[in-house]
């Protein structure tokens, strides 16, 4: 169980990311809150949402709850629980979070806090609790470092496997987090090489692959399938 009252003090921060599994993470903080009084269980002034993936369409639908005035005596909160955020949404969310109306707190449940872009982290208080997904994310390292020895016909087969365990629907979160989360691995184990030879010109190259890949799987509509199979080719 997850003790909150040690994690949020009395007087809210206007912005939380909380690293847990978003629906079970979600769940228990909305009874927290409601518990200490900070949501009303009924009306418009809470908003607890679960996300396979948060897009444009429901960044949008949070921007209009945002502009519209509270109407009881507690305060309002807005809790996004979701596996992936496109950059499209990101963006939207900044603009809330960076101007945040009077008595508005928001709190962002996310897998692992890495996937989203350092303009958000850099304006919120980071939370990382008990239920973050630290066994799937040795899973994560030890997939990584076997690609990266493997041949490339090995990686692309690979790559299918990956797209068919993690893939829910065309608009998966859980693969676009699990991707992500891949890529990130992939750069810890690069990282360090570059740190020891900063003129190796392929390790510089890799990196740079790596970069534009998390970029793209931050994009609507870009298939993380070639995406992954074109790191393959180039690691």
């Amino acid at each position: 169980m997850i003790d909150f009252a040690k994690l949020f003090p009395q007087n809210l921060y206007h912005s939380y990311v909380i690293e847990g599994d978003p629906k079970t993470t979600g769940e228990l903080l909305l009874q927290f809150l409601e518990k200490r009084g900070d949501a009303e269980k009924k009306g418009g002034d809470v908003l607890f949402q679960i996300y396979e993936s948060f897009t444009m369409d429901e960044s949008g639908e949070i921007k209009d709850w945002h502009s519209r005035k509270g109407i009881g005596k507690s305060k309002k909160i807005c809790i996004i629980a979701t596996k992936f955020i496109n950059r499209e949404a990101e963006q939207t969310l900044l603009k809330i979070i960076e101007e945040p109306a009077e008595n508005t707190h928001f709190f962002i449940v996310v897998p692992d806090a890495s996937v989203l872009a350092s303009t958000i982290i850099s304006r919120v208080h980071v939370i990382i609790t008990k239920q973050s997904i630290s066994v799937e994310n040795k899973d994560i390292q030890k997939e990584a470092l076997t690609f990266v020895s493997s041949t490339p016909k090995i990686r692309i087969d690979k790559v299918a496997v990956m797209v068919k365990e993690n893939k829910s629907d065309e608009n998966s979160g859980q693969l676009r987090f699990y991707a992500t989360s891949f890529v990130n691995e992939l750069e810890s184990i690069y990282y360090p090489k570059f740190k020891k030879n900063i003129n190796d010109e392929k390790t510089k190259f890799i990196l740079g692959e790596l970069q534009k890949a998390r970029g793209y799987l931050s994009t609507s509509g870009a298939s993380v399938k070639m995406i992954l199979e074109h790191l393959a080719l180039v690691i």
